[in-house]
């Protein structure tokens, strides 16, 4: 049987398949991790290390300023 091809088409919302995903992504780290032959500990030593490493060396992180809208509440007087 064939579908009807003027039925309307169901979309999912953008942010609901970006939200797919992510949650996919994850889905798939989090086995990568289960099935890793190294221990977590190890792993997370490991990654630790790299982290202190950097700040130990003075590398500084490029992130933008937070930044706030009117409707935020953060406008002018805050404080």
């Amino acid at each position: 049987m064939r579908e009807d091809q003027n039925a309307p088409v169901q979309v999912q919302h953008p942010l609901e398949f970006l939200e797919y995903i992510e949650n996919q992504a994850a889905r798939e780290r989090e086995e990568l991790l289960r099935d890793s032959p190294r221990p977590w500990a190890e792993l997370l030593a490991e990654y630790v290390d790299a982290l202190s490493e950097l700040i130990a060396q003075g590398h500084k992180f490029n992130s933008p300023p937070e930044m706030y809208t009117l409707d935020e509440g953060h406008a002018g007087g805050c404080g």
